[in-house]
C-alpha cells in the first residue's frame, strides 16, 4: 500500500509495518496506541526509530509527518549504506511529556467514579460520546489540544447530525476540560469561550401521529441491540420520561411498579417518583437489581449509539423525522388533549409538569414540594389506556407524518 499524507493517520493497526514506496526501507508501524516511523537497515534488519506520527497534531507538537520522515529516513539509510553509524538521538513520543487526550478522559473518569455524586449513572454514556467524537485527537498530548480542535470537532458533529448534538457533546466535554485545567493538565479551560451551535430559533413541535406510533410499536428489530433500543422507545413513549433517565434505569429502582429516581440522577435535581403503567413495565425485561433494564453491547454498560439505532428503527418502521425527545412531547400533549364529556381537561398542566419533573420557577419553587403521586399515576394510566387503543389497531403500510 502506498503511503500518503491522507492515509497515514487512518491505517488500521497490524503487526507488520507499512512500507513506503518512495523511500525504500522507510516503514510505519501502526499499533493500537502509537504510529512509529523507523528506517530498516537492509543488512542487519535493525529498526532505527525516526519519530512518531499523531493524526491531526498541530505544528510544534513533535509529530513526524510523511515528508519529514522520508527526509530523515534517506539521511539515515545513506549513512548505513556508507558504513557509518546512524546519528544517535533520543526519540520520544510527544505524549511522553504528559497525558494524551485519551489518558486525560480516562483519568477524569477515575476521578468521577471515586468522587461519586450526581450524574454517575450516565457517566459511561457521556464519556463514550466524548471519546467517539474526539477519535482523531485521542493520541494528541492534552497540552496541545487547542480551542481550534474543539471548534473543529463541534462543526463536524453539527454537519453530521445537528446543532443539538454538537451542543450536547460540548456539555459532556466541558467538565473534563474544567477538571484538567484545575489539575494543571492544560494551561487554560477554553470550553466556556467556544460558541455553541444551538438547535436554532424555531421551537420544535414534532409529535408522532397515531399511524406513526403504531408503525414504531409494531416494528420487528432483528438485532439484539436494536431490540433493546426498541423496548426503550416504547418505554419512553408510555412513561413520558427523558432519554437518559430511561436508558440508565436499573431493575432495582422499580419496586412494586414504582420508579424512584434520586435527585442526583435527574436533570432538575429533584427526586422523582412515578407509579408506572403496566404498558411501561412490560418493556423493562428481567434482571438483577444492579443491572440496566436497557443494557448496552458492553457487559454492564449503558445503551449507546442512539443516533445509529434510531436511524435503523426509522427504516424498519417506515417512519422518519422524529427524535427520541419527540416521544415525550407526544405523550404529554396527548394528556393535555384528554377531556371529559363536558370537554373539560382530565389532566391539569401542573400534573403534566410533575410527570416531566420540571423544576418550579420563581417563588413557588420555595413552597411547592408536593410529590403528586396519585395525580401522576392517574394521568399516566389515562395515557396508557389511550396508547393501548392506538397500538392495538393494525399498523399502516405507509406512514405520512402530519405534525412537524
Amino acid at each position: 500500500m502506498a503511503l500518503n499524507s491522507q492515509n497515514i493517520g487512518t491505517l488500521p493497526p497490524r503487526r507488520a509495518a507499512y512500507r513506503d514506496d518512495k523511500v525504500l526501507n522507510l516503514c510505519l508501524h501502526v499499533g493500537v496506541r502509537r504510529r512509529r516511523w523507523f528506517a530498516l537497515d537492509p543488512r542487519t534488519k535493525k529498526e532505527h526509530t525516526l519519530g512518531y506520527y499523531i493524526h491531526n497534531a498541530p505544528q510544534g507538537s513533535g509529530s513526524l509527518g510523511l515528508a519529514e520522515a522520508r527526509k530523515k529516513a534517506s539521511e539515515t539509510l545513506l549513512r548505513l549504506e556508507s558504513g557509518a553509524p546512524p546519528v544517535k538521538q533520543e526519540v520520544k513520543h510527544p505524549s511522553d511529556t504528559g497525558l494524551t487526550v485519551r489518558q486525560t478522559i480516562d483519568a477524569y473518569e477515575q476521578y468521577r467514579l471515586k468522587k461519586g455524586g450526581k450524574g454517575l449513572k450516565s457517566l459511561d454514556h457521556r464519556l463514550n460520546t466524548v471519546r467517539r467524537n474526539l477519535a482523531d485527537w485521542l493520541d494528541l498530548p492534552m497540552t496541545l489540544f487547542a480551542k481550534s480542535d474543539l471548534q473543529k470537532a463541534r462543526d463536524i458533529i453539527a454537519g453530521r447530525t445537528n446543532g443539538t448534538m454538537a451542543d450536547r457533546f460540548q456539555a459532556y466535554l466541558s467538565p473534563i476540560l474544567k477538571w484538567a485545567w484545575e489539575e494543571d493538565k492544560i494551561a487554560a479551560n477554553f470550553a466556556p469561550s467556544v460558541r455553541k451551535v444551538g438547535p436554532g430559533t424555531v421551537r420544535r413541535k414534532r409529535r408522532l401521529t397515531d399511524d406513526e406510533i403504531r408503525a414504531v410499536w409494531h416494528a420487528k428489530p432483528e438485532t439484539a441491540q436494536l431490540r433493546t433500543f426498541h423496548r426503550l422507545v416504547k418505554f419512553l413513549l408510555a412513561a413520558a420520561q427523558r432519554k437518559m433517565e430511561g436508558a440508565t434505569l436499573k431493575h432495582g429502582e422499580v419496586i412494586d411498579g414504582r420508579w424512584i429516581l434520586a435527585k442526583e440522577d435527574t436533570k432538575s435535581d429533584r427526586e422523582h417518583r412515578l407509579k408506572l403503567p403496566q404498558l411501561a413495565l412490560d418493556q423493562l425485561g428481567e434482571g438483577t437489581a444492579g443491572t440496566f433494564c436497557f443494557p448496552g453491547a458492553r457487559k454492564g454498560g449503558v445503551l449507546g449509539n442512539f443516533s445509529q439505532l434510531l436511524g435503523q428503527l426509522h427504516e424498519i418502521s417506515g417512519t422518519s423525522g422524529w427524535a427520541l425527545h419527540d416521544l415525550r412531547r407526544t405523550a404529554t400533549s396527548a394528556m393535555q388533549d384528554m377531556t371529559d364529556e363536558d370537554g373539560l381537561p382530565l389532566v391539569s398542566r401542573d400534573v403534566i409538569s410533575a410527570i416531566m419533573n420540571h423544576a418550579i420557577d420563581g417563588a413557588d419553587g420555595h413552597y411547592l414540594y408536593g410529590a403528586m403521586l396519585r395525580a401522576k399515576e392517574r394521568a399516566l394510566g389515562l395515557w396508557a389506556g389511550k396508547l393501548a387503543e392506538i397500538v392495538e389497531k393494525q399498523p399502516p403500510q405507509k406512514v405520512v407524518p402530519l405534525c412537524k
